[in-house]
């Protein structure tokens, strides 16, 4: 499978917006049978009858790990044209656990991306009415591009909507509030117990529906916290409560379009916490989180939401209350800057510039901050601090510099060989590469490899394979490397199109997949006349 839109891996290593494929790939590096999630569960419910969640059920790792196979193979299959060997694997994946996530869409997508429509529409039906609840996916997958004007698809994603809706409710509710954990010190190391458990999220996220890993997730950071309240009984640095929010807030990624009812759980123990605490490091923290939250109920950009000024609103009145010695401070200004270029819409933020150049200047340490710009007005901030110089050397050991490609038309392409995202979009790079490159199109690829995983050597073997013919810089500092550092980059792929004259012309998704060729072509024609 093959997702247009904003396939990205950040700078944890984490995929930003993740393929199915993907999504089980990372799912199943576990080692443990997951049975010890089972029984603490049950034992946490008869302590706490107030707890409101509803914690899935895990899959034992050999189990989780032959679903994965087979959702694998089966892709595999279909990418090499074979649909019965594929269907015959995914009819598997769905007979070894019926109630998986993957099985009957995979099916769905494997008739969608052949032309069978209505064998696709019979097993995306079947996935929807087993709770499927990503419409997100429904909405951006190209195996199922065929359905989408199909007057069958638009009540299948109203009900994955309506299922996404239903289900993340229960967040509402907050997290649980548990006097004990499973944790017991007598068996083993602290250590090796939160390894344990989360070695059981991990076998089974590839599994599970997003409610239940969201759950499961919410579960483990709740009994982490009770046996962090026992094991730092008397440690007075140990603030339970600000964990709780911490935690909370973490359970959602800022790519995700908007929190939904967790928000107003995370609101709710901020509130209780700035009753309590004023003028301090943890006060400016847990503002900025309440910040943060209210902003995320519909999504700092999202300007036609309802609940759009009311969350904005919100935002505001906790941001205010974060001081500017706060480290939190500047995260917070990202957050405005998102929802002020928002409000302004397309075409008007140049107006803007200045302010972000400022926001840029400030926050050039701030990681934290950069990586929520980068998220929300990555181009815009790029745009506003150009020119950015690049000064490095590359794998052959010459100096670059732009000035190397004064008259020309060159794409700045941030990514890694570990990268999928990245990977998949090498055919279509080499392709433009070798059709314009005579004509004064060049590339300057900026690796992110890790040292310890993939050598100098190991990378040149691998670039001259793919027939990469263009320079390289691998300085070994991933993330942290000048050249990614200047350009804020924190996910890749980022791609960065400059003009013959050097300005910055496009960037991110109008250099990426079917967009690419296209903007090239006008960056040469229209810097070329």
């Amino acid at each position: 499978m093959v997702l247009t839109t904003s396939k990205n891996y950040n700078s944890n290593g984490s995929e930003v917006m993740p393929t199915k494929t993907t999504l089980k790939w990372l799912a199943f590096a576990c080692l443990l049978v997951a049975g010890s999630l089972i029984a603490s569960c049950a034992k946490k419910a008869a302590e706490d009858t107030s707890a409101k969640l509803e914690v899935p059920k895990a899959y034992a790792t050999n189990l989780a790990n032959e679903y994965d196979k087979l959702g694998s193979e089966g892709y595999q299959a279909l990418d090499a044209g074979n649909l019965d060997s594929a269907v015959a694997k995914f009819t598997q994946q769905e007979a070894l656990i019926p109630e998986g996530r993957w099985g009957e869409y995979n099916l769905a997508c494997a008739y969608g991306r052949t032309g069978h429509i209505d064998e696709a529409f019979d097993h995306l039906t079947k996935a929807v009415d087993n709770g499927w609840d990503d419409p997100d996916h429904l909405a951006n997958d190209n195996d199922l591009a065929d359905l989408r004007d199909d007057a069958r698809f638009a009540p299948l994603m109203e009900k994955a909507k309506a299922e996404a809706k239903s289900r993340e409710a229960m967040f509402a509710a907050g997290m649980p509030n548990y006097d004990k954990s499973s944790f017991d010190s007598t068996k083993m190391s602290w250590e090796k117990w939160q390894q344990e458990q989360q070695r059981i999220l991990n076998a089974n996220s590839g599994v599970w529906q997003n409610w239940q890993i969201a759950a499961a997730k919410m579960d483990y950071e709740a009994e982490r916290l009770a046996a962090l309240r026992e094991l730092k009984a008397n440690d007075p640095t140990f603030d339970y409560d600000l964990e709780r929010i911490k935690a909370m807030t973490n359970l959602k990624s800022l790519w995700d379009p908007n929190w939904g009812p967790l928000c107003k759980a995370i609101t709710r123990d901020v509130d209780a916490y700035l009753a309590k605490h004023q003028n301090t490091a943890g006060a400016y923290e847990a503002a900025y989180r309440g910040g943060m939250a209210a902003m995320m109920h519909c999504g700092p950009t999202n300007v036609d939401d309802p609940m759009y000024s009311q969350a904005i609103e919100k935002a505001k009145a906790y941001f205010a209350k974060v001081d500017s010695s706060s480290e939190f401070y500047g995260r917070a200004q990202a957050f405005l800057l998102a929802s002020k270029l928002a409000e302004a819409g397309a075409g008007n933020h140049k107006q803007y510039y200045p302010e972000i150049a400022q926001f840029a200047k400030a926050n050039s340490d701030n990681g934290g901050a950069q990586s929520i710009a980068s998220i929300f007005f990555g181009q815009d901030l790029v745009n506003a601090i150009w020119p950015i110089p690049i000064h490095a050397t590359d794998i052959s050991g010459k100096p670059v510099s732009l000035d190397d490609y004064k008259g020309k038309v060159v794409l700045i392409d941030f990514w890694a060989t570990w990268c999928p995202p990245c990977r998949a979009e090498l055919p279509g790079l080499i392709q433009t590469y070798n059709k314009y490159h005579k004509d004064g199109f060049d590339v300057l690829s900026i690796s992110l490899d890790y040292p310890n995983q993939t050598s100098q050597d190991d990378y040149k073997a691998w670039i001259k394979e793919k027939g990469m013919n263009w320079r390289h810089v691998y300085d070994g500092q991933n993330w942290n490397g000048p050249i990614v550092t200047a350009f804020m980059v924190r996910s890749i792929p980022s791609p960065f199109l400059i003009g013959r004259d050097g300005k910055l012309v496009a960037s991110h998704d109008e250099c990426r997949g079917e967009n690419l060729e296209p903007t090239v072509r006008k960056a040469l024609y229209a810097q070329a006349h």
